[in-house]
């Protein structure tokens, strides 16, 4: 009974966005982002023999606009499965958590609890199913992008991960670029710690991020993604840090002067589907989604690392100053939160940590 209820109330709040929108995001939203129509090849037929179960799948994510990197990601993923499929599968996607009101963390549960099948979130909002999830989050652990999508997409990490999820009811199909994160502010450039003493940064939640943000001195401001843009306008919040290609998707260069690249963290865009909806399914319909996922990350990945130096072009051409760090900058923040780095790495523990290759001292 509670799960028909739960439909129910999730058909109301789709039909409810498709008429009035419901996104409160600073740039204008459609209630469910789509691929461009334009020029899209016909469905091709399923090879001789194979044949794929009829789905509509509901796909959620957090990003914003069409630019965001799990919007592409989806989109891509809409694409490829409802060609290969030759139609029998469509994919809707739903972003800005429009099904949860704005809520990362209640946009997970809906897939959790089985009211859509598949769903895209950042490392910091799945960590709030095990903390050891966020191990691939700490400090200075990927050197480049080619280690970050090496960990993910069958290498150990990935392995690691799927075990996690499956441990909640979750299928791990994927991961693309959150990215590596820039901290940014309205108060000052941030060149050294000592930059930082005061400043309120917004966070996503969790005691890794209280830790780092007090151990450099600032205050750390757990929030919503979707508060950030208004929060960082009405001067709740100094700063955040998040991926170039995340916070341009929401125009936080319009907001925030003041950029600096430290790289000091990666964050991916897990993929995860509802694993009763997921074992229902029959083994090619598994197979197809598993390899249109797969496919959709590394074309988006590529697409993400291919963008980057444009965005931060982007940025300088809004008025911002960018800054990177030198090698020596990097050490001084690397020093300031070390503590908080080996106290983390052993509070997520030595599988989590060799997942990723990470020593704990």
């Amino acid at each position: 009974m509670k799960k028909f209820l739960a439909i129910l109330m999730l058909t109301a709040m789709v039909l409810s966005l498709a008429a009035c929108g419901g996104s409160s995001a600073p740039a204008a939203e459609a209630p469910a982002a789509e691929a461009p129509a334009a020029d899209a090849p016909a469905a091709d037929a399923p090879a001789e023999g194979v044949s794929y179960d009829s789905l509509a799948i509901i796909l959620t994510c957090n990003g914003q606009s069409d630019t965001a990197n799990d919007v592409i990601g989806a989109n891509l993923f809409k694409q490829y499965i409802e060609e290969q499929s030759g139609g029998a599968i469509t994919v809707t996607v739903y972003n800005n958590d429009q099904l949860a009101g704005g809520d990362m963390t209640k946009g997970l549960e809906l897939v959790v609890n089985g009211d859509v099948q598949i769903d895209i979130h950042s490392t910091s909002i799945i960590s709030n199913l095990d903390n050891r999830l966020l191990v691939s989050c700490l400090p200075w652990t990927f050197a480049n992008y080619d280690e970050c999508q090496a960990a993910f997409l069958g290498g150990a990490g990935g392995e690691f991960v799927a075990s996690v999820l499956a441990e909640h009811g979750l299928t791990y199909l994927g991961a693309l670029h959150n990215g590596f994160k820039a901290m940014t502010s309205s108060k000052k450039l941030i060149t050294q710690p000592a930059d930082l003493v005061g400043q309120k940064i917004r966070t996503p939640g969790g005691d890794l991020w209280n830790g780092f943000w007090t151990a450099l001195g600032a205050s750390p401001q757990a929030m919503s993604w979707s508060e950030v843009y208004t929060a960082m306008q009405q001067g709740t919040i100094d700063g955040h840090d998040n991926s170039f290609a995340t916070f341009t998707s929401a125009n936080v260069q319009e907001v925030q002067p003041y950029i600096t690249v430290t790289n000091h963290t990666y964050e991916a865009f897990t993929w995860s589907a509802n694993t009763a909806w997921f074992e229902g399914l029959s083994a090619d319909t598994q197979e197809l989604i598993r390899s249109c996922a797969e496919q959709a990350c590394v074309d988006a990945d590529a697409q993400i690392v291919a963008a980057e130096d444009g965005l931060k072009q982007l940025c300088v051409d809004a008025g911002c100053t960018v800054y990177e760090l030198s090698e020596e900058e990097v050490q001084a923040f690397k020093d300031a939160v070390a503590d908080v780095t080996k106290e983390f790495a052993e509070l997520y523990g030595e599988e989590a940590c060799s997942a990723f290759g990470i020593t704990v001292a």
